[in-house]
């Protein structure tokens, strides 16, 4: 079974979550006129050997807030059933099991779902940069010693040339798989404040 902490989600929903904190504090646009939903296939919900139903992680914003749950849609009583979560809650998030998600889906639709939501993408950015030096110890030194002052260094290292601003979904995408390698080196070496 693979360790809880490194799992994607796990270590991009909490600084997702913090960063819209901010960008809301900010005064950041935003027209919620209902709950905006996020589903992952996650499996089935298996009885002797045969699958009964599907198995789905749902993420979801409602009053700015991001929550995630994991659901089974057979029954009730299965252990894959998890509370409300709030996004913020990486210990909690811990407890879904994320397993049976394609890192690579992840990654392209929870993109997808955070440009829906149609924030102001400069200042969603920089609310992202900021909670990553806000709730890690820096400078970051990882487990294979090399050592990083702030976030910004750790994104641009191996930076695509080509991959701009201008580019939204690609240069989100991109931000957001090194926010989660960020925070998961983060945890590994105990530099996770809060």
């Amino acid at each position: 079974m693979p360790n809880p902490d490194e799992y994607y989600p796990v270590n991009v929903l909490p600084p997702v979550t913090w960063a819209l904190n901010l960008y809301f504090k900010k005064g950041g646009p935003f027209k919620q006129t209902r709950v905006v939903e996020l589903m992952f296939p996650a499996g089935e919900h298996r009885e002797m050997m045969r699958s009964k139903g599907p198995h789905e992680i749902l993420i979801w914003i409602s009053d700015k807030q991001i929550y995630a749950r994991g659901r089974c849609t057979y029954k009730r009583e299965c252990d894959f059933n998890s509370e409300r979560i709030e996004g913020t809650d990486r210990e909690g998030l811990k407890t879904i099991d994320w397993a049976p998600i394609n890192d690579r889906k992840f990654f392209k639709l929870f993109t997808r779902w955070v440009l829906k939501l149609d924030l102001d993408f400069v200042l969603f950015v920089r609310a992202l940069v900021t909670v990553c030096d806000k709730m890690v110890e820096t400078p970051l030194t990882t487990q294979y010693g090399k050592t990083f002052k702030k976030f910004n260094d750790y994104r641009s290292e191996g930076w695509p040339e080509d991959l701009k601003p201008d580019r939204r979904a690609a240069f989100l995408e991109e931000i957001l798989v090194r926010v989660s390698f960020w925070f998961q080196t983060a945890a590994t070496v105990d530099a996770l404040r809060g």
